[in-house]
């Protein structure tokens, strides 16, 4: 201990002989956690180091589960590949701070999602550079990767990289290491900003205005709380003269509060819920099928949300799929048919995981939906397109329904639920049951859907206003739900059904021949109505049942599954001819005077229009038409000027 040589060499090593205390001439140089040079010393501060490093990496786990629903990024499938394009500028599939805003958890509809991101943008930002102010600037690279490689970030991990060297390297950090750090968070805040500017492009058009601070408030608080951060780690190390431990704490509350508050007050099944939402919009958005195969690969994979699945994986899937897309759909339909299944079994395990959710039952409407979707034949041959409808049931969706409209009656989504049950029920002939579940089903919404306001999401894949109830608002998110459109079909099959029981054929023409009469064993319930083969079997249904009531129904289902052109205008007026007092009078009025007006003939489709509201003003197609933009003071003045002339 008094060897005056010991000391001597302590000395030259700026360290006490103790080796717990710098020497006075190292005081006067820049101190960190390492300028202590004892064994024992140095194995504490590289084990606190990795201790942080730990729970940093859980910081950028966390990162990444909030968009994904996957915690370890490296290993989910198509990681390299979704890494690498999120380095590329003005690629579609690159990852900003916009969409972290927007998808999967908006905080336009989860408020305390802007708590939650802010907090975890102020730990991923200030932990770096604290790092490497405490630490030296080369113990700030690991964290600086768990940011780029597991967070999924590159482009904050390359700015962070920029910020670590300004807080820690001469010539530019400054004696004051609060100001270090301060400078160092001007290329984050830069960053934040450009964030900002990518959240105005995503928002235009979809938010209101008011509604846009919500979407500068989460990185004014990364930025606040990083600041915080700053002065209290830096006051607490000063304090305790630069020995390591400082930062562990603060870095354990930065990890734990986010993840506790989207634990109690958003939950782990509103992310998985969002994601399946996703994951439906992905899987069954439009597609071009007569694209070249790699630029329909490209877009097959770019469609998929976080975490996308390998490239390759997905050419082996559709490449088939394209070498017939021209010219068979057969495999198209196995290709679909498969993500149905993989879809369902999502909303299954969905279900089955969380019970209790508030979002079960959407689930389980995103279920049924999709057992119900079915390509656009006519579509497809017409322009190459995939596109989908879900607007006739399968019977394989019966039981999800009758689950959500018996848990579920006074939401829209038990609305659609009635809907679809009434559409198989009258394909069955239980018509006394469909008519009980479409009477209720008007009952209870047919004055709500009117009078209330109804939300219009954004318009997205190719989706356009897909509305959904008010009471569901905060739950249901973009349902593909049309509210004026669920109660217009379900007065329509109403309509249909009450008026059409033939006193010779009853509802045979209707909903397919019973086994003791002759007719055929479908009926117009029966046919798709996008199926190529539509018309021909309505053509069949009126030669096998002449005279039957329901002729006027089956003329008009003809005229409408023509495209709009002069024939569908003839078909439609022979219609109103030959049955001017038919039940299906109205909508053929309704019908004849869109096409009219699609096709330019303005003065035409106002007379169509006018002779619906003088002559059925209290049908739903009077109503549907004032909907349509039909201004029936405007239309009975023109027809007022018309009758004078």
């Amino acid at each position: 201990m008094n060897d005056p040589s010991a000391f001597a060499r302590g000395a030259t090593r700026n360290e006490s002989p103790s080796g717990d205390e710098p020497t006075k001439a190292y005081a006067e140089r820049y101190k960190d956690v390492w300028s202590r040079a004892g064994s024992r010393y140095r194995v504490r501060a590289a084990g606190l180091l990795l201790v942080n490093l730990i729970l940093f990496a859980g910081v950028g786990s966390f990162a990444f589960w909030l968009r994904s629903g996957e915690v370890f990024a490296p290993a989910t499938q198509g990681y390299w590949e979704s890494l690498l394009a999120a380095l590329r500028f003005g690629s579609a599939s690159t990852i900003s701070l916009g969409t972290l805003l927007t998808e999967p958890i908006s905080v336009q509809q989860t408020e305390m999602q802007i708590w939650v991101v802010g907090l975890l943008m102020a730990a991923l930002i200030a932990i770096p550079i604290l790092i490497s102010l405490l630490y030296r600037f080369w113990s700030s690279l690991p964290f600086v990767a768990v940011v780029g490689f597991l967070a999924v970030m590159p482009w904050l991990a390359i700015t962070l990289l920029a910020s670590c060297l300004i807080a820690s390297v001469r010539p530019f950090r400054s004696r004051y290491r609060f100001m270090s750090a301060m400078f160092g968070l001007v290329p984050a805040v830069v960053y934040l900003i450009l964030a900002f500017s990518g959240t105005n492009d995503v928002l235009v058009g979809v938010v209101d205005p008011v509604d846009r601070i919500k979407f500068v408030a989460p990185w004014v608080l990364a930025i606040v709380a990083a600041t915080a951060v700053f002065a209290l780690v830096l006051i607490i190390a000063q304090f305790v003269d630069y020995r390591p431990g400082t930062v562990a704490p603060l870095l354990a509350v930065l990890f734990v509060l986010p993840v506790a508050l989207f634990e109690n007050y958003v939950g782990r099944d509103t992310l998985y819920y969002r994601l399946l939402e996703s994951s439906a919009r992905a899987s069954f958005r439009d597609v071009d099928a007569s694209q070249p195969l790699e630029a329909f690969v490209e877009q097959e994979w770019l469609r998929h949300p976080l975490p996308r699945p390998a490239r390759q994986a997905i050419r082996e899937r559709t490449e088939i799929a394209w070498l017939f897309a021209l010219s068979d759909l057969s495999q198209q339909r196995s290709v679909i048919l498969e993500q149905q299944m993989d879809f369902v079994d999502k909303c299954d395990e969905f279900v089955y995981y969380f019970p209790e959710s508030r979002f079960a039952y959407h689930a389980l409407f995103l279920k049924a939906r999709a057992l119900d979707l079915r390509i656009d034949e006519e579509e497809f041959r017409r322009t190459k397109w995939i596109r989908f409808y879900d607007g006739f049931p399968r019977e394989a969706s019966r039981s999800t329904w009758e689950i959500i409209a018996l848990n579920r009656p006074e939401s829209m989504l038990g609305a659609v639920a009635a809907l679809r049950l009434a559409e198989l029920e009258a394909r069955d002939c239980d018509i006394d049951r469909a008519l009980s579940r479409l009477d209720e089903l008007a009952q209870r919404f047919g004055g709500r859907i009117d009078a209330e306001r109804v939300l219009t999401a954004p318009v997205a894949d190719g989706i356009a206003d897909w509305r959904i109830d008010p009471q569901d608002a905060a739950a249901a998110g973009f349902l593909p739900i049309d509210a004026d459109r669920v109660l217009l079909d379900a007065m329509r099959l109403r309509d249909l059904l009450r008026n059409n029981r033939d006193p010779i054929y009853g509802y045979d023409p209707i909903c397919g021949g019973q086994i003791w009469s002759r007719g055929p064993r479908f009926g117009m319930l029966d046919c798709i109505p996008r199926h190529p083969s539509y018309r021909d079997q309505l053509k069949s249904l009126m030669k096998a049942y002449p005279n039957a009531q329901a002729q006027d129904n089956l003329a008009l289902e003809s005229a409408k599954a023509l495209p709009a052109g002069a024939q569908k205008v003839t078909l439609l007026e022979e219609c109103l001819r030959r049955y001017p007092n038919g039940d299906a009078a109205a909508e053929a009025l309704f019908r004849l005077g869109v096409t009219q007006r699609v096709l330019g003939r303005t003065s035409e489709a106002e007379k169509s229009f006018g002779r619906l509201l003088a002559e059925h003003a209290k049908s739903i197609w009077a109503g549907e038409s004032i909907r349509f933009g039909v201004d029936p003071m405007r239309v009975a003045a023109r027809l007022t000027e018309g009758e004078r002339r």
